[in-house]
């Protein structure tokens, strides 16, 4: 028997709001609040992989979500319940579903200089500086302008140290692309070659960089072949360590 997205959405909403607050999931209060049934609510619990009496840490609130996407309930709905760390880990998670290798949290020096990508991600010939903005509001054109700054910053940086890094190696060229993603739907979703997508829109935004990169504002780089994203940030990393005399 199948679960209505509404329902399953309903119940993880209560979910999210009890684990906030550190309380422990309840079926009573979750019946009430969610005009179901115990019998099912416990059903709904299951198939997120939430037990009766839980108390969610971070991690598990994010694979609840993930467990209720698969059911066909729409992110955009819950990842308002959650705090910038989790809506990141959230997309780094969505990423790896969509076939990328993603990174949280990556923090680079170089030459005096710092940046932090909130997600790396790694597919084909596209290395993603994703810039995650747990907004539910539309943008002004300058809050749009000095996002779009921003990633030309982090894009210029990160292509320095991929150069300074990887030399002399078995390389191949990938394209470093900045995407934005954040809870609301732009006015646009490419401006001046920026990519400006929701997190519901998340695969159609992957799918048009996949098939349209060369028209996106994008750096070229050379990384070694055959290595995984973890690797690649590790000599990144290592790499942008000032050296010493």
């Amino acid at each position: 028997m199948q679960v209505r997205p509404d329902i399953a959405s309903k119940v993880l909403e209560v979910v999210l709001k009890l684990s906030a607050s550190n309380a422990p999931i309840n079926v009573e209060e979750i019946s009430r609040l969610s005009l179901i049934s115990k019998d099912e609510a416990r059903r709904i619990l299951s198939l997120l992989e939430v037990g009766e009496g839980d108390r969610l840490e971070e991690d598990e609130r994010v694979r609840a979500i993930l467990s209720a996407l698969r059911l066909g309930v729409d992110a955009s709905l819950l990842a308002k319940h959650l705090d910038w760390k989790e809506f990141e880990k959230l997309i780094t998670a969505l990423l790896g579903e969509a076939g990328y290798e993603a990174e949280w949290d990556v923090k680079l020096t170089h030459e005096g200089g710092r940046i932090q990508v909130d997600v790396l991600a790694y597919g084909g010939s596209m290395l993603l500086i994703i810039d995650c903005k747990r907004w539910n509001r539309s943008l002004t054109p300058l809050v749009e302008r000095r996002i779009m700054e921003r990633q030309e910053r982090r894009m210029l940086f990160l292509r320095n140290v991929i150069e300074r890094t990887f030399r002399g190696e078995d390389l191949k060229t990938v394209y470093l692309i900045p995407v934005t993603l954040s809870l609301y739907r732009p006015s646009k979703p490419i401006i001046d070659g920026f990519i400006f997508a929701s997190l519901d829109k998340l695969r159609g935004a992957l799918e048009y960089a996949e098939r349209s990169f060369f028209q996106l504002r994008s750096e070229r780089v050379a990384i070694p072949r055959d290595i995984a994203l973890k690797q690649i940030v590790r000599k990144l990393r290592e790499g942008s360590r000032p050296r010493t005399r």
